[in-house]
């Protein structure tokens, strides 16, 4: 299966490909009429296109689909094999491969649409780490996107995710480390910061997981200043739910924060919107009922960048304020 998504996010496109073209959409005889079972998996078969997108696996909409491309869709998501492409590049992710990973996600994408507002040449010459690389998507989007990167390290504590980064990123410039990204950075300087963060807060998270919610967000504030290179910057994303936490830490350590890009999506992380407590606490930070386009709740995600020092105004950003209107 395939979702390749336009660089403006306004289309999800699906198609079929490799060996569902044969177990799925009805091409299973060669030219000579006999049976095949197999396709290149270079070969795919379009299906249908989503317009504006707000989720990867939008059940809702898919749902609302004439009967068989709806089911055709759905059984495209049974395959072990997901393809994620974006800006011309991919990512493939097996989920049974890499058990409590996650795969590209919207918000994973937003984050890379972000970054096509930044200056072209900004990487040049840069080191980044990735905190929390996940499937590697982000890091391999940089990698592939921008010249000139020196080099790019991707920290997760999870070896599933580890291996996901390395099955997808051939670069001799990645350096792939699984572990605790904290005690990783300590003690170590880097040009760029990306971190794609657990952004959905929760009450009394630093008891169980301190990377749960938005403490390594914030913890990421403190140690700001000790871990930029001169004329480096931070990418992180805040949710809706957490900004007036994050915005606090931001005035606390003296931070300011260029809007890059933001997008209203559905809350759809079903752990939280089954567990009781968790969505009391979220009501009381701003979550409300808002029934549409099939979901009950929303957040607004916002990618932003902290600079080192004061730089120049990045092409279509907006200045962000560290506090709550």
């Amino acid at each position: 299966m395939i979702l390749r998504f336009s660089k403006d996010l306004r289309e999800q496109h699906i198609y079929a490909n490799g060996t569902e073209l044969a177990s799925v959409m009805g091409k299973d005889r060669d030219a000579k009429g006999r049976r095949i079972f197999n396709h290149p998996k270079a070969s795919e078969l379009f299906v249908t296109t989503i317009k504006n997108p707000v989720l990867v696996t939008d059940v809702y909409r898919i749902a609302q689909m004439p009967p068989t491309v709806r089911d055709t869709i759905f059984k495209l998501y049974e395959s072990p094999v997901r393809r994620t492409e974006y800006g011309g590049v991919a990512l493939d992710f097996e989920q049974g491969k890499y058990k409590g990973a996650w795969g590209p996600s919207i918000d994973t994408l937003l984050f890379c649409r972000a970054l096509n507002k930044m200056d072209r040449g900004y990487f040049r010459g840069k080191s980044l780490v990735d905190i929390g690389a996940g499937s590697g998507f982000i890091s391999k989007y940089i990698l592939g996107t921008f010249p000139g990167v020196r080099s790019a390290t991707l920290v997760d504590l999870s070896p599933h995710a580890i291996v996901s980064c390395k099955d997808n990123i051939k670069d001799k410039r990645a350096k792939f480390v699984c572990g605790d990204a904290i005690r990783y950075i300590k003690k170590r300087k880097f040009d760029v910061i990306v971190c794609n963060p657990p952004y959905i807060p929760r009450e009394r998270s630093s008891d169980d997981n301190p990377y749960e919610g938005i403490l390594l967000t914030t913890h990421l504030f403190s140690i700001l200043r000790a871990t930029l290179l001169p004329g480096g910057c931070f990418l992180t994303n805040i949710s809706s739910l957490s900004e007036k936490d994050v915005y606090a830490a931001m005035k606390k350590y003296g931070i300011t924060a260029v809007k890059l890009d933001t997008m209203n999506v559905p809350l759809k992380v079903m752990n939280v919107l089954n567990n009781k407590a968790w969505m009391r606490y979220l009501k009381k930070c701003g979550l409300k009922r808002t029934r549409r386009g099939g979901y009950e709740y929303y957040q607004s995600l916002t990618i932003v960048r902290v600079d080192s020092c004061p730089g120049r105004k990045e092409k279509g950003a907006e200045r962000k304020t560290p506090h709550r209107k």
